[in-house]
């Protein structure tokens, strides 16, 4: 006789249906979900249209040197994760709305200043406080974003959630990364007396100022922000802010504490409390830096290593090849294996991404560049949208900044150092302004790759101990 309480076994048809379903379950979901994921992929376009070229900028325009530059770019980034922990934190118990304009607002004060720095003598002031700014406004951001993911899903739906912010994001990045492409070719050659006429109408006016390809991307970032920021405050009204499907707030009961037992309490309960935990997140930092290398290394690599018709076309690389593959792919793998656990992907998705690394030991070639993107960008696809799910979901309401901030802790350091050396490798082997035969760019991509490949090592070596308690919730 067959026992009833077995459960029946999934059949292709259930599969199919269930995938399907991970779709069609979103067009329930409240208008606000796509305003907040519409204002995030839109300020995406700016934050990365600028981080791309922001190695390069600081060395060229700005004349700081590779090394200086990198150091800048990785302290940039790094705040932002900080800000993420501070800011981003205080900004969530000011409700959603108000918190992302804030944000908004950060952002387009930093970007100026940023656009304003070659053409005043105190350069270096304004790039530092455009730093601060934005870092602020994107730490404040990127957790105010996921809250509104968070609230305007359910239980079903939240993995098909956080799986369209991040795949929607990638195509924004693919957005900017053709206007780049258009925009500073052209600009350059006007610049130089070898192109006629300018890419856009508005930009007329860069023919009688001193303004690089580089830097007219930058302006036009600026007004992506601006964009971005008078849409969402007409489209996001207090109506839609109230249609959330999940609390926005901590509704547990306040606890006054002093400043020790607040710090006891911050590093003794939730899921740093859990040494499996620790161990999971910061075996990502190897891994993690490669991710740091496609805005710290890649663009000045392939500008430098690769033929001038490969140069004009950096932006097709690097922001057109890896975000197309995310847009696609991952809301459809998050739907075929979002019942996989979640460390099992760490350890598939983080081997797809380090091992096609060492693709470019041989050298600069067209070929394994492109296949070294894609690579990477399936594994990408495979882990990076579920561990962000795993953090926002672990938080209890009114603290996905703080458990988002502390699970990039690894991040945080991986984008913290990674640019401490990342201009030293280039002046090294890399050197601008010597021909590609004279590069040994092979060295740098083995470092790399080795030190990447410790990531699916560890966390394959350490599966049993770390599973045993991954799945604690708070």
């Amino acid at each position: 006789m067959q026992n009833s309480n077995h459960p029946k076994p999934l059949t292709v048809r259930d599969a199919l249906r269930d995938f399907w379903r991970s779709f069609t379950d979103l067009g329930v979901l409240p208008g606000a979900l796509w305003i907040v994921i519409g204002v995030y992929v839109v300020e995406s376009m700016a934050y990365f249209g600028v981080l791309t070229l922001m190695t390069h900028y600081l060395s060229n325009d700005l004349h700081w040197g590779d090394k200086a530059a990198g150091v800048a770019v990785s302290a940039f980034t790094m705040l932002v994760t900080l800000f993420m922990l501070g800011v981003g934190s205080w900004a969530e118990k000011q409700g959603l709305r108000r918190a992302i304009l804030l944000a908004l607002g950060f952002s387009a004060v930093g970007r100026l200043a940023y656009c304003l720095a070659p053409w005043t003598s105190w350069s270096t002031v304004l790039v530092f406080t455009s730093i601060l700014l934005v870092a602020m406004g994107s730490g404040i951001l990127t957790p105010s974003c996921y809250s509104g993911v968070k609230q305007f899903t359910n239980e079903k739906t939240h993995s098909m959630g956080y799986a369209m912010i991040y795949a929607w994001m990638n195509l924004g990045i693919v957005g900017i990364g053709a206007l780049s492409a258009w925009i500073r070719p052209a600009v350059q050659e006007m610049m130089d007396g070898k192109g006629q006429g300018t890419p856009l109408p508005f930009l007329g006016f860069l023919r009688d100022i001193s303004v690089s390809g580089a830097h007219a991307v930058n302006w036009v970032c600026l007004g992506i922000t601006l964009l971005a920021g008078v849409g969402f405050w007409l489209f996001m009204t207090r109506r839609q802010e109230a249609a959330r499907l999940r609390p926005e707030t901590d509704i547990t009961p306040k606890v006054r504490r002093t400043f020790r037992e607040f710090l006891r309490h911050y590093f003794t309960e939730g899921p740093f409390a859990n040494p499996r935990f620790l161990f999971f997140i910061f075996m990502l930092l190897p891994v993690r830096t490669l991710f740091a290398h496609q805005w710290l290394t890649m663009p000045e690599y392939i500008l430098r290593a690769y033929p001038q018709n490969v140069a004009d076309r950096m932006e097709w690389l690097v922001n057109w090849i890896n975000p197309l593959i995310i847009f696609f792919g991952v809301p459809i793998l998050t739907a075929l294996t979002r019942r996989v656990p979640v460390y099992t992907m760490m350890v598939i998705g983080t081997l797809v991404s380090a091992a096609p690394t060492f693709l470019l030991c041989a050298g600069p070639h067209l070929g394994l560049l492109i296949i070294y993107f894609v690579i990477f960008s399936i594994g990408e696809a495979l882990w990076s949208a579920r561990f962000l799910e795993y953090a926002a979901e672990l938080a209890p309401p009114g603290r996905v900044a703080q458990f988002m901030g502390l699970a990039n802790i690894p991040w945080l350091l991986a984008k913290g150092t990674t640019g401490l050396y990342s201009g030293y490798m280039l002046e090294t082997f890399c050197t601008k302004g010597l021909p590609p035969e004279q590069l040994h760019t092979e060295w740098i991509w083995l470092i790399y790759g080795c030190f990447a490949m410790s990531t699916p090592v560890g966390l394959w070596l350490a599966r049993k101990w770390v599973a045993a308690g991954l799945q604690t919730k708070h």
